[in-house]
């Protein structure tokens, strides 16, 4: 019996692994439909989770931090269009970060 355990629980082990999947930060921006100076942005991750209350960070392209921005809890933020060129990084503390760069707005 015990040489029996042992197999079934590494079996158990590795199917409860199996299940683990990583979650990817994902962030979505466009232009706001009510005032062309405002970005509006939604931080979540890869299996269409929300991300909460979350610090956007805004970037010049000379990796000059311009602004933080703090989402709402359904991870959801607008605020003014920075001048120039920039970015957003969204940073969930593990992977890699989510990056939006003004050249996608729509």
């Amino acid at each position: 019996m015990k040489k029996l355990i042992s197999p079934v629980i590494g079996m158990l082990s590795l199917a409860l692994c199996v299940k683990a999947h990583a979650h990817f930060p994902t962030l979505n921006c466009h232009v706001s439909n009510t005032d062309a100076k405002l970005i509006s942005c939604t931080a979540g991750y890869s299996d269409a989770s929300l991300a909460g209350e979350v610090i956007l960070k805004v970037y010049s392209y000379d990796d000059a931090l311009l602004r933080e921005v703090k989402t709402a809890s359904d991870g959801s933020v607008s605020f003014s269009k920075p001048n120039g060129e920039f970015y957003i990084v969204f940073d969930a503390g593990h992977e890699s970060p989510a990056e939006f760069d003004y050249a996608e707005l729509e």
